[in-house]
């Protein structure tokens, strides 16, 4: 079939249900040397890899018509959040093949009155071995916006009407917010003096840092404060991420870390991505919410 088949196949396909539709993926992908730890696991930042073809191509072809980055009056479908979880199993060296089982579906964002904020795409996804065994998992939540200054013009509050699909799905769901992965009234255990600069290779075709770059540098960053309080990193590894996204990132930008402690039991740090050159005060761009295992021990 070809793709253009394909999505018209997808579209007929959403259309006979509406905005309710659930789409279930499942897709074989390659396992990546650069993607492995020591112990053949797929690590924590490399999750999103396996797991972001289950997500966009379904609904992409879907929605091809209305999301077109060239048109500045068009509709695009951001990530805002995600949470990703590695299992640190080491894969099957032969197999060297993982199974992502995806299900996705449309949802309304209410604000306080009940009235609809957003209207979201939401996808939880599992990366399996050939025995069924879970390696890693994604739930991703994008959200219909337009590209508009104006932060209520911004907002979709009811599906594009060339997708056929009626005003909005029956489904309701919540999207984390900065200030439910960090108590900003708190000062941050840990900052950095000099800021640091987003540079043209962390940026991806959608004309902005790619969300995988805000946490390899959020990893990195809590891994050189944890050491410097004593913690053994030969001993831990990152086995979950909460990021929400807020404020895109671009080339030549510039900014700085900061995070905080949240728990001992499981080890878990919040990290924030703030713009150089933002007021005073202003909210961060980027949250993180790092969880922190101990290894099982070498194999």
């Amino acid at each position: 079939m070809s793709l253009s088949a394909e999505a018209a196949t997808l579209r007929g396909m959403a259309k006979r249900l509406g905005a309710d539709r659930i789409i279930r993926s499942r897709f074989r992908e390659p396992v990546h040397f650069q993607d492995l730890t020591e112990r053949m696991s797929i690590r924590l930042s490399s999750v999103s890899s396996y797991t972001g073809r289950s997500h966009f191509a379904p609904w992409g072809r879907i929605i091809a018509g209305v999301h077109d980055h060239t048109d500045p009056g068009g509709i695009f479908t951001p990530l805002v959040y995600v949470d990703l979880e590695t299992a640190d199993v080491p894969c099957d060296a032969m197999a060297m093949r993982v199974q992502v089982r995806g299900e996705s579906w449309l949802a309304r964002v209410l604000d306080e009155a009940g009235a609809v904020r957003n209207i979201a795409r939401e996808g939880q996804h599992t990366v399996v071995d050939a025995r069924g065994t879970m390696l890693a998992r994604a739930r991703m939540v994008n959200v219909f916006t337009r590209y508009d200054p104006d932060p209520a013009r911004r907002r979709v509050t009811e599906l594009p009407a060339e997708l056929g699909l009626g005003a909005y799905p029956s489904r309701t769901t919540e999207v984390p917010g900065v200030e439910s992965l960090v108590d900003l009234s708190r000062q941050p255990d840990f900052t950095e003096p000099q800021p640091h600069v987003w540079h043209y290779g962390q940026t991806d075709p959608n004309r902005h840092v790619n969300g995988t770059a805000y946490l390899r540098a959020m990893e990195e960053y809590v891994a050189d404060v944890l050491r410097g309080a004593g913690h053994d990193l030969a001993r831990l590894f990152f086995a979950r991420a909460r990021i929400v996204y807020r404020k895109p990132g671009f080339r030549g930008e510039s900014y700085r870390r900061a995070a905080w402690f949240r728990s001992e039991a499981p080890l878990t740090l919040t990290g924030a991505f703030f713009k150089a050159h933002d007021a005073p005060g202003a909210l961060p761009a980027v949250a993180i919410e790092l969880t922190l295992l101990q290894h099982p021990g070498r194999s």
